[in-house]
């Protein structure tokens, strides 16, 4: 005996028949004692089985083993790291240094995702009701061509509640409704194209009135007299609001 803890050499997974009492797997199992979490090729074990990984102080139990792919779920969070394909919760998940999915996604389907120090996801980061906030961190695109996408652009007066959009300016002016604005926001404005301007002057663009939870204006000021607008400028003009 070599005094390590011994696994189970032969596997008898039985479709979704529980064990009673469960197995119970003791990780550290290789010869370096290095225990591991269970991974989806650990399929093989009778559903109810029990995996404890002694080195990272974690417990899982196999829930399922469906389509070829085993799902673990872990039952002792209070110590170590989980490793998941997929992370998805209803409420919040809180991390003290990090959250890291290599090859699934980030869910937070009505809650937020915290964490500590740092998030990285392979595919993916979703939060479909709530934040998803960096309180110390920055918004990097580290990569060539990465961008920053919005799948809801208006491009009418009529925005809702977006936060993009484009207007095309009547008179030399236009107000875009949308909820997004607030008496601080930060509104930023260009000249997407000159419309059908044609030859007549442009003005200078600027945001007017501000009403919160409503709309904001954006006017083409005369460059010789500020207060007046530029009538014959029909641009259209593209906007982003940050809050």
């Amino acid at each position: 005996m070599s005094g390590r803890d011994p696994v189970p050499q032969s596997q008898s997974y039985e479709g979704v028949r529980a064990t009673n009492p469960p197995d119970i797997i003791q990780s550290p199992q290789n010869q370096q004692g290095t225990g591991r979490n269970p991974t989806s090729n650990d399929k093989k074990y009778r559903i109810g089985t029990i995996w404890i990984n002694k080195t990272l102080n974690t417990v899982w139990m196999l829930t399922s083993a469906s389509g070829g792919t085993a799902t673990w779920q872990e039952l002792d969070n209070s110590g170590g790291t989980g490793s998941f394909t997929n992370v998805i919760a209803s409420g919040t998940v809180t991390a003290g240094t990090g959250i890291t999915s290599t090859t699934g996604n980030i869910v937070a389907t009505a809650g937020q995702v915290n964490a500590g120090t740092s998030m990285t996801a392979g595919t993916s980061i979703t939060a479909t009701a709530g934040n998803i906030t960096a309180t110390n961190g920055n918004l990097v695109l580290g990569t060539a061509g990465n961008k920053i996408v919005s799948t809801s652009v208006a491009t009418t007066t009529t925005a809702g509640a977006n936060s993009f959009g484009s207007v095309t300016l009547v008179s030399g002016t236009a107000t875009v409704a949308t909820t997004a604005v607030t008496a601080n926001s930060l509104i930023v404005i260009w000249r997407q194209s000159i419309g059908a301007t044609g030859a007549a002057a442009l003005g200078q663009l600027t945001v007017g009135t501000i009403t919160a939870n409503t709309s904001f204006v954006i006017n083409a000021a005369l460059t010789a007299t500020a207060t007046s607008l530029a009538t014959t400028d029909v641009s259209v003009v593209g906007w982003m609001i940050i809050n």
